[in-house]
């Protein structure tokens, strides 16, 4: 057979047309030119976090119940150069002002005019930790917390925990009162706080609609048996929060001294350890030996160190207080070993707890 000619073609090519507009809705617009047709949803195994109800979490400053130094807090986060030292009580003259070298590196049109300001304030003897303050005001960059190196450290979080709406008041109650130190390399350190994750209650808890609830008192309740998530659900969550390996329940293992001497809060890359830490982990090698059961290893550790606890509604707790409260008990490692026993408590690889069945509340009473 030879070629279609050219009208059998044009033929061809208008049945194809005609059938190819058949199969598209009557009513569908024509898109524009050059305009791409939005990708089709790629497909997601498993709950979404929309479905897990859980929402971004917000953050709050805490005071530490064993406050720490500036000494201990540099050596956390290796902060050995010389220019790291407090300013209390320190003065400058304005070349000494003016020859910062960390200001130099900061400066625009804005930083040039408060330090402009800062010399025509304070004339030829100027206070080193009130500048630093001033500076932190105009071109705020964090402030170095205990579990925290500076970056994340919003200016929400100190004018929420001074309770005022304005930036600079905060600086200078929480100076003061002697929560923040100045330093020389243009830094703000606060050794005694702690920035703690406080997720957003879920719909079935009172809400918290302003910054001020950030200092409300809260509680422990027991969830309802409907809104309960599965620990697998749980584990999810905790994935998009904790990067950590390990992030696994450990029911039923058992470890040996080497597993148990690679242990998180065990590892002294990340800093100072704790001496309570390396005590209780010395004395879990002597009561156990080298067949170490692992639920309990963390539980003992948990007790002397800073406990997370994550519950079912996806809040945190790492209030000790609110632990003993729910367990009514004044000690922690029985109130972590009842919550345990009841099932309430579900100790993870990495040191963190999870609590499915328990809620973190706001305490109206």
């Amino acid at each position: 057979m030879g070629k279609p000619n050219q009208q059998q073609r044009r033929v061809k090519k208008a049945a194809r047309r005609k059938q190819r507009l058949a199969g598209r809705p009557a009513n569908a617009e024509r898109p524009a030119k050059g305009h791409k047709p939005a990708p089709a949803p790629l497909f997601s195994p498993g709950p979404t976090l929309d479905d897990l109800g859980w929402q971004r979490p917000v953050h709050r400053l805490v005071p530490l119940e064993t406050p720490r130094t500036l000494e201990q807090l540099a050596r956390r986060y290796g902060l050995a150069d010389s220019d790291h030292v407090s300013l209390n009580g320190q003065w400058w003259t304005p070349e000494e002002f003016l020859a910062l070298q960390w200001i130099e590196e900061i400066c625009d049109d804005e930083e040039e005019k408060t330090r402009d300001d800062i010399l025509a304030r304070y004339g030829t003897k100027i206070p080193a930790d009130l500048a630093v303050l001033d500076f932190s005001t105009c071109r705020f960059i964090g402030v170095t917390t205990w579990n925290d190196y500076f970056l994340a450290t919003c200016a929400e979080d100190l004018t929420a925990l001074a309770q005022t709406s304005d930036l600079r008041e905060a600086l200078a109650i929480l100076h003061r009162d002697g929560w923040i130190t100045p330093m020389a390399d243009g830094l703000l350190d606060a050794p005694s706080l702690l920035l703690e994750r406080v997720p957003p209650a879920p719909p079935y808890a009172r809400r918290w609609p302003t910054a001020s609830h950030l200092h409300t008192r809260f509680r422990l309740q027991v969830l309802p048996a409907d809104v309960v998530p599965t620990l697998d659900e749980l584990l999810y969550a905790c994935q998009f929060q904790w990067m950590d390996q390990d992030l696994h329940s450990i029911t039923g293992m058992t470890w040996t001294s080497k597993q148990l001497r690679d242990h998180p809060w065990l590892d002294a890359r990340e800093g100072e350890l704790d001496p309570q830490v390396v005590d209780e982990y010395q004395r879990i090698l002597d009561r156990y030996g080298e067949e170490i059961p692992a639920e309990q290893a963390a539980l003992d550790l948990a007790a002397v160190a800073l406990p997370y606890i994550v519950t079912g509604n996806f809040d945190l707790v790492s209030d000790e207080q609110l632990i003993l409260s729910f367990a009514q008990t004044g000690d922690l490692r029985q109130a972590l070993g009842t919550l345990h026993r009841d099932g309430l408590l579900f100790p993870l690889a990495n040191g963190l707890l999870l609590a499915p069945g328990l809620a973190k509340v706001i305490d109206e009473t």
